[in-house]
């Protein structure tokens, strides 16, 4: 089909609303503004419903050709991670400056870049007076850097018909299909505090977290590996302790580990901390990430995030359409990381990323999106909501 559209305004269009984006700060819980900001954008645009819900979601329609079929969604979220210490940044993190071919600020790559390209291809079919093949819905999501809130309560009260969740995840114009699950667990060690001055007076549990620590180092090694999505990760992060004061040694320490896996169960993953601390007066405890990820530590199945397959005929017909959009055969592959899809799962939906984005940039002080990326990724999106 030949398309009237200007595709070098479009991209401005498209930029300048991405810089609008990053510069309209929007940690979680802190979305109102935003969401205004994107709900006007679509009216602008001439969306044919816009509208909210009472966690702070924003929503946009596009009718289709064929309403009769299931919706095309469009899937990314408001809220960023702290932009931390401002003088780190290359650029004011919430400038939105253009360095390059680059847009700068914290958001440009998760997910404000992304977010823009999904509403302004959206828009270009309107501009040029074409209709999708189907419904296309804009998801734009609250609290997920957080767990996912916006997600949760968007696909717990679905009221129509959802034939793919495409996810704006940094994917660098690959689509994605699928990622590992999240598990977390407090591993805490128990001793008996006592002054400082006379430390062996008391039994420092300090020590035992240092041995579990150097053990757990060459054990995670040994965890299972996916086919597709790699080996199960474990990573420490936060470390606690009873007390503050500096002159008591403390009664007990802990630390969080963060489990990222597609092949192992709680079971599998406490089986091997019970075997390198059997020796420590330990205990597990389960953390909560994310909404709905609270490992049962009896469970032995599979944890899992998303993993869509690949010769299902509707991601074929995507990823053919994405492909025909752009111009060149599109790269699948896997995040790293996890994204709002997970929630989605229990409820039988299809879904894959695919964002103009870098993975490696997410989170970073050098956060950033590349301008000719995202002009190539509304072609992709142009081509996915005719062709699908």
């Amino acid at each position: 089909m030949m398309l009237n559209i200007d595709w070098q305004k479009l991209t401005d269009d498209c930029v300048d609303f991405t810089q609008r984006l990053i510069q309209t700060p929007s940690m979680p819980y802190e979305e109102e503004a935003i969401a205004a900001l994107i709900g006007e954008e679509m009216k602008k645009l001439g969306f044919d419903e816009v509208w909210g819900d009472e966690v702070g979601n924003i929503y946009g329609r596009v009718y289709g050709e064929d309403r009769s079929l299931g919706a095309l969604v469009l899937n990314t979220h408001l809220d960023h991670v702290d932009p931390g210490e401002p003088s780190l940044w290359p650029v004011p993190p919430f400038s939105g400056e253009i360095v390059g071919e680059r847009i700068c600020g914290r958001g440009a790559c998760d997910i404000k870049g992304p977010l823009a390209v999904q509403i302004y291809s959206m828009g270009a079919l309107l501009r040029a007076g074409v209709r999708p093949r189907r419904d296309v819905v804009f998801t734009g999501v609250v609290e997920e850097e957080i767990g996912g809130t916006g997600s949760a309560y968007w696909v717990e009260n679905l009221d129509y018909e959802v034939d793919l969740v495409v996810l704006g995840e940094p994917s660098e114009n690959r689509v994605a299909l699928g990622h590992r699950g999240i598990m977390q667990f407090w591993v805490q060690f128990n001793g008996r505090s006592v002054h400082a001055s006379v430390p062996d007076k008391g039994d420092n549990p300090n020590y035992a977290l240092a041995t579990f620590l150097t053990r757990l180092e060459s054990a995670r090694r040994t965890l299972r590996v996916h086919p597709h999505m790699g080996q199960t990760s474990v990573a420490p992060t936060i470390v606690e302790v009873d007390t503050k004061s500096a002159n008591v040694t403390p009664a007990w320490t802990r630390v969080l580990l963060d489990i990222r896996t597609a092949s192992d169960s709680p079971v599998s993953v406490l089986a091997m901390i019970g075997e390198i601390a059997s020796d420590l007066n330990y205990e597990v405890t389960t953390a909560r990430p994310c909404v709905t990820d609270a490992p049962d530590l009896e469970s032995d199945e599979i944890v899992y995030g998303f993993d869509t397959d690949g010769e299902d005929e509707d991601i074929k017909r995507a990823v053919a359409a994405i492909s025909e959009g752009m111009g060149r055969e599109v790269e699948l592959g896997y995040y790293q990381f996890a994204t709002d899809g997970r929630l989605f799962v229990p409820y039988g939906l299809k879904i894959i990323g695919y964002s103009p984005s870098e993975e490696h940039l997410a989170h970073t002080i050098k956060e950033s999106i590349l301008i000719p990326k995202m002009a190539e990724g509304l072609r992709g999106h142009v081509g996915l909501m005719l062709g699908f």
